[in-house]
């Protein structure tokens, strides 16, 4: 036995070494070759290697655990606090959308309840070694790689809440509102305990150990601790996962961090390397080929809503349609977790067995495409930008310095207080919204038997929706009153009686914001309640309420539109009085790539401009000659060429036909980050 244990081992790290790379060295992710290889050491390749399932399950289930571990140890609130501004809203939106939309296309299919939960599950997380592997070879932005690892970290959280409930699921809680209910509290009355009872002992003992004993006391003692966390989880019904996880936040918490991780990664790597063979081991290629046009449909559906959602949603919450778009190419593929949910169905048999050859079919093809997205992330975001109707594309590069504003300027007391009043009830109104649902789905049966066998199905559905009409009105009032007061921060209002040019701007800002809110809610009410209701009847109803916000954005954002036209003829007036006063005075003169001249003053003409600056395009500038449908400012820097002056002419809001000719002026609004890296692009062609 034991050594036909050791030839098991050997020969899978073996193999999976050599595939591995292989893989890299065609550009290919090293999980790929895992899987490859646990193909060709697995029991339906006629192939005279082979390696013992079971045994490589048992080994498996410490790479889930190490693997879980350093998640842990890379995830803290402080983290999770500092992405939340810009990731949070985009990181939320994408996971609830893509189980609401893979619920509801294998429902479509015919497949029953758990069956579609678990793939929904299995397909809404992305995966951090792909993405990390595809930045690797072709760094990106900073500020797109800020934003695409920040929305990893709030799928992490997501993943651990997915892991934590299904494990529940399997275990017999089934999707009953009252035992999943149940089951979610006493989950939540364990992660208190064991949080504040390891707070006291982990860190100091971490401490203790690292400061004290030596680098292989520190990696044994870590590890055995992540090993006693997830012996206890298990023990108290939980996955081994989810007691790892914690673990590693709980090290975390001991500020040795990177010398942990330093240790902990090699063995990490190791038994992951297992984990991701034993994955491949046990898929049948031809289970797997004859679901190949399944497999196919949930790869199209992950990259097309990954992109849409995260590109849909990193726009609203001013991330601008560059970063925003390259996020949603860059986060188009399933991974790690996706494995581990699907294992926990498949283990407990709640679920069939090609779930697991479809996951793996589709993060194998996923994991192929998100490099080749990537790739033409530029173009495609070019692309974007221009199909964009005019006052959508000022408005994503207006919102952008919005944000950007809300994020340095920290509310009063009092507005604080306000916003947190707020929230709260923002909150009861979407905790009685899911509420309603959850209880209609629990009592449907009784509610149809009581109305007898005449009365439609349908009619139950409609009743929770007028229901849940004064509750959606309430939603909407507080979202847009939260609206009101971040936009007051950005955009301050008037006195009384005087005209107020920040009118359209803010009420712009104000529709985006109340979009969110809406969204941020009926999103996670949406993925919650659609299994339980057993039909995509939410995923309607948000869709409708979103088409209505969709009609007054569209009316806000023309408005703005015409705002900015008219603000930026006032403009250009000042240009030209500017121009006059430095062609007697040219030391005030400033040119492509030189410190930029105060512009005019943008926050009386034309409140919610952002940043403003005024460029001369000189001789050697690379700008000069192009249009600005060439130079794609707007697209590659999200700030907006609002006015040029040419030979004495000015022409306000120009088109992509106008071209730059040394001497010319051009004014730039939009974020301060992107005015800048904007002067940059007319400057050298390149953006800093």
């Amino acid at each position: 036995m034991h050594h036909q244990f050791v030839g098991d081992l050997a020969m899978l790290l073996g193999v999976a070494a050599l595939i591995s790379v292989i893989f890299q060295r065609l550009g290919q992710s090293s999980v790929l070759g895992y899987l490859f290889a646990g193909l060709v050491v697995g029991p339906y390749i006629p192939i005279p290697i082979f390696a013992d399932a079971e045994r490589i399950g048992a080994l498996s289930e410490f790479g889930v655990v190490l693997v879980m571990f350093a998640v842990g140890l890379e995830f803290s609130v402080r983290r999770l606090l500092r992405v939340l501004p810009t990731a949070g809203f985009t990181g939320l939106f994408q996971v609830c959308a893509l189980m609401a939309v893979a619920f509801s296309v294998a429902r479509g299919l015919g497949f029953e309840v758990m069956d579609a939960v678990f793939l929904a599950a299995s397909v809404a997380i992305s995966s951090t070694m792909v993405v990390a592997k595809v930045f690797a070879e072709r760094p990106p932005d900073p500020r797109v790689r800020e934003l695409v690892f920040g929305v990893l970290v709030i799928q992490d959280l997501a993943a651990l809440v997915l892991v934590a409930g299904l494990t529940a699921v399997a275990a017999g809680a089934g999707l009953s509102p009252e035992m999943l209910g149940s089951t979610l509290l006493e989950l939540l009355g364990v992660l208190v305990g064991l949080t504040v009872v390891g707070l006291f002992v982990v860190p100091r003992l971490v401490r203790f150990l690292a400061d004290r004993g030596s680098t292989e006391t520190l990696l044994v003692g870590a590890i055995a601790l992540c090993f006693v966390m997830a012996s206890l989880a298990e023990h108290l019904g939980y996955s081994v996962a989810l007691g790892a996880f914690l673990a590693g936040t709980l090290v975390a918490e001991a500020g040795r961090t990177h010398r942990i991780e330093e240790l902990v990664h090699p063995v990490r790597d190791l038994f992951a390397a297992v984990f991701f063979v034993s994955v491949g081991m046990s898929v049948d290629p031809m289970l797997a080929i004859d679901h190949i046009g399944l497999s196919l449909l949930v790869a199209a559906v992950v990259i097309v809503t990954q992109f849409l959602a995260v590109s849909t949603a990193g726009i609203l919450s001013g991330n601008g349609v560059r970063r925003s778009v390259t996020a949603g190419l860059s986060l188009g593929q399933i991974g790690e977790f996706g494995f581990i949910i699907a294992a926990i169905g498949v283990s407990a048999g709640i679920v069939g067995d090609y779930l697991q050859p479809v996951v793996v079919t589709v993060a194998v093809l996923t994991a192929f495409t998100t490099p080749l997205m990537v790739r033409v992330s530029d173009r495609l975001a070019k692309a974007v930008d221009q199909v964009l109707p005019r006052p959508l594309q000022t408005f994503a590069s207006l919102c952008e310095s919005w944000f950007e504003a809300v994020r340095e300027a920290p509310p009063s007391p009092d507005k604080r207080s306000h916003l947190r009043n707020t929230a709260i009830v923002i909150t009861i109104d979407g905790l009685a919204l899911a509420g309603i649902w959850v209880l209609i789905s629990h009592f449907r049966v009784e509610i149809g038997a009581w109305l007898g066998p005449r009365v439609p199905g349908i009619l139950v559905i409609l009743a929770g929706a007028i229901l849940s009409l004064p509750l959606i009105i309430a939603l909407l009032r507080s979202a847009r009153r939260a609206g009101h007061l971040l936009a007051e921060r950005v955009i301050p209002m008037r006195s009384p009686g005087a005209m107020d040019p920040g009118q359209a701007p803010r009420r712009a800002f104000v529709v985006a914001l109340q979009s969110m809110v809406v969204l941020a809610v009926g999103a996670p009410i949406v993925a919650l309640t659609a299994p339980l209701v057993g039909a995509p009847w939410g995923l309607i109803g948000l869709a409708a309420l979103t088409l209505g916000l969709a009609v007054l954005f569209w009316r806000s954002a023309t408005n703005l539109q015409g705002h900015v036209r008219a603000g930026a003829t006032a403009l250009v007036e000042l240009l030209g009085r500017q121009m006059a006063d430095e062609s007697e005075h040219p030391q005030g003169d400033a040119r492509a790539g030189g410190h930029p001249s105060p512009g005019p003053r943008s926050e009386d003409l034309l409140p919610g401009l952002g940043s403003t600056s005024r460029v001369v395009v000189s001789a050697e500038a690379w700008a000069a000659g192009r249009t600005l449908a060439e130079l794609n400012i707007r697209a590659l820097t999200g700030a907006t060429v609002i006015a040029i002056a040419h030979e004495g002419e000015t022409t306000s809001m120009p088109s992509g036909q106008d071209r730059l000719d040394p001497g010319d002026s051009l004014v730039l609004a939009g974020a301060a980050h992107a005015v800048e890296a904007a002067r940059g692009l007319l400057d050298t062609g390149k953006i800093e």
